[in-house]
């Protein structure tokens, strides 16, 4: 049996930068969005300051999927990972259309063909919450799945039609719940 130094125990109760950065994300993400959606809001959808603050809060969401993702199991581990993955590319994509099309370029939710791959990620970004509420719904309070379940269905809401105010609204649902899981949450 080995004598552990205060140092040691301490060290042992820290949570290591990994999962420090993905706690953090469960804030940082939807306060970026909040910020992004509140520019949206004023500068219009196709600000291209804001569609590129877009892509950067869009990979904040990701490491905040990621956390949901490592706090789950099985099957619905694999599954929530695969649309995780799906929707971060779709929510980063979005970002960068806008970005593309305050350049001059197509604006792809206008195109078909192809485009429509596209459009269609999109969407896997807000399943991705609906999933983890479901899945962490046993191990949260009875409030918190309803709560990012109302935030996964108004993302595409606000974000399709445009919807400024419910866009901003919705980025602070999504604070609410994310930003409360590390406290909620139960082993």
């Amino acid at each position: 049996m080995t004598n552990l130094t205060r140092s040691d125990s301490l060290a042992a109760l820290s949570p290591a930068p990994t999962e420090k950065l993905l706690n953090a994300s469960l804030l940082l993400a939807p306060l970026a969005y909040i910020a992004v959606d509140s520019s949206y809001a004023v500068r219009g959808w196709d600000d291209g300051p804001t569609a590129a603050m877009h892509v950067v809060a869009a990979a904040l969401y990701g490491l905040a999927a990621i956390k949901l993702v490592l706090v789950t199991s099985g099957r619905t581990q694999a599954v929530l990972l695969t649309v995780a993955l799906l929707g971060i590319v779709g929510n980063a994509g979005v970002g960068q259309n806008s970005l593309h099309i305050a350049l001059g370029g197509t604006d792809l939710f206008d195109a078909d063909g192809p485009a429509n791959v596209f459009k269609t990620l999109g969407f896997f970004f807000p399943l991705t919450f609906a999933i983890a509420a479901f899945a962490l719904r046993r191990r949260t309070p009875a409030w918190w799945a309803p709560l990012l379940v109302v935030g996964a269905v108004l993302f595409p809401i606000a974000h399709v039609a445009n919807i400024s105010w419910l866009a901003v609204a919705d980025a602070v649902i999504m604070l609410l719940a994310l930003g409360t899981f590390t406290q909620v949450v139960r082993d």
